[in-house]
């Protein structure tokens, strides 16, 4: 029955489990992290849009800076030849347009960040278009000058090009003077002006997309860092939660433990679910020793007979005595006739007038007092914190004793004790135990059933 509500008891212990508890701080985790992967993703890619976004707007201007340069470079080189007519400068114009092609290139370039459908790129492609009409007014009228030089060698690019019908029968003054204006008239200068007009339009264009790019992106890095910030601080409070639930569920409960065992304790049931049903198996195991060590100190401390405390307890309590240098009472005590009664009354007597003599010794004594059978019917009596001044209470106690002895079970007959009572202020001694053997002898040399008191210089007899 016991058994069975221990079991049960066992089985009612609540508290948290530390292996679930464990499972849900990881799936909690695993989550965060899960998380933390998919805006870091999200991240990264407005990050990269962002660059896409910022390298596409440095392409954009270079391209748009590199017409301009290209733009201008021709006009320099149509002009200075023009005005000048060195063929140098017809080579450069030439190589400029055919080797070097920094406007096809621009174009090229930006067409590898822009779609078709980019106005970046439209607009590119109009200053392009109009760049196309300054070179056909620039080569014309570098076609026009060469006619006004007495040169046969003529670049083949530029001999290709036809001489319109109003410019073939004027003079060579009046050629110079068209060339001249081709590169410098006001429709020349238009051109110029719409082609440096579409590079700033396009590099605005792109400016302003960008612009959106990086607002919109930039709200969503803001949002998208915040929600980081917010996971990591998770993480960190999970943690310390973590820290302190294990800590507090086992750390301190095993310390507890430990601490206990050492001293040789009962656990308190305390900590995690595991931590208080392994204190609890700790504790049955602990009861069941102790329950077994009271058992064999049962055995050991008391007479099997009397159901007293036998010799060896006796000695214990008197080296506890003597290193605690206390004041006690002993009494030795000594059952009268006790080889008339086993002759009469047989050993079941015998016993049965032992037993009946401790019991009434126990009852006699206070519960502080130790009652111990040192042998056959020999007794003792130590009283703790006890001075002389308690000589007259022990004497009536033993009167006490001898009155009840009088009238004992089975009407054994006849039964009497006779005590040897000496004190001491320094704990047990062996001079106090001769004492109150001395004591006693008097008490049988004087017919015994009495009690003695030990003195120095003399005995008084009860």
């Amino acid at each position: 029955m016991e058994s069975h509500q221990e079991s049960v008891q066992k089985h009612s212990i609540t508290g948290i489990n530390i292996q679930l508890l464990n499972v849900f701080f990881i799936v909690i985790t695993a989550i965060v992290f899960c998380f933390i992967l998919i805006i870091s993703n999200a991240v990264n890619n407005r990050f990269l849009a962002v660059k896409n976004a910022l390298d596409k707007f440095i392409i954009c201007e270079q391209s748009s800076e590199l017409i301009k340069e290209s733009s201008s470079y021709l006009t320099d080189q149509a002009r200075l030849f023009v005005v000048t007519h060195k063929t140098d400068y017809v080579k450069s114009y030439l190589e400029e347009i055919n080797v070097n092609r920094r406007q096809h290139k621009a174009l090229e370039n930006l067409e590898k960040v822009c779609s078709e459908k980019d106005l970046a790129l439209q607009r590119l492609k109009i200053a392009l278009e109009q760049g196309q009409s300054l070179i056909n007014m620039e080569l014309y009228a570098i076609r026009l000058a060469y006619s006004t030089l007495d040169i046969d060698e003529i670049p083949a690019q530029i001999s290709e090009i036809p001489i319109r019908a109003i410019d073939l029968n004027v003079s060579k003054e009046k050629l110079q003077e068209t060339a001249l204006n081709n590169l410098f008239g006001e429709g020349y200068l238009i051109y110029k002006t719409r082609i440096n007009e579409n590079c700033r339009l396009t590099i605005a264009a792109i400016e302003e997309q960008i612009k959106n790019d990086l607002n919109l992106n930039s709200n969503e890095l803001g949002t998208n860092i915040s929600r980081l910030r917010f996971l990591f601080l998770t993480l960190l409070l999970l943690n310390v939660i973590l820290f302190i639930s294990f800590a507090y569920l086992i750390i301190l409960p095993l310390e507890r433990f430990k601490t206990a065992i050492e001293n040789d304790e009962r656990l308190n049931v305390i900590g995690s679910l595991e931590c208080k049903h392994l204190a609890e198996s700790y504790n049955e195991i602990y009861d069941i020793k102790a329950q077994n060590e009271k058992s064999l100190l049962k055995k050991a401390e008391y007479d099997s007979l009397t159901g007293i405390l036998n010799r060896r307890a006796f000695d214990q309590i008197c080296r506890s005595s003597s290193e605690k240098k206390q004041q006690l009472a002993l009494l030795l005590i000594d059952m009268d006739n006790f080889k008339y009664i086993n002759d009469n009354y047989g050993h079941a007597g015998g016993d049965t007038a032992l037993q009946e003599l401790a019991r009434i010794l126990s009852e006699t004594f206070r519960t502080d007092d130790y009652v111990a059978r040192i042998g056959g019917d020999e007794f003792v009596v130590i009283l703790p914190n006890c001075s002389r001044s308690a000589s007259n209470i022990i004497k009536q106690k033993i009167l006490n004793v001898n009155e009840k002895l009088l009238n004992i079970k089975d009407n054994i007959k006849p039964v009497s004790v006779s005590v040897g009572v000496a004190f001491s202020d320094e704990g047990f001694t062996d001079d106090l135990f001769k004492k109150a053997d001395k004591a006693l002898y008097i008490v049988k040399e004087k017919g015994k059933r009495g009690c003695e008191i030990y003195e120095e210089n003399y005995v008084t007899e009860v």
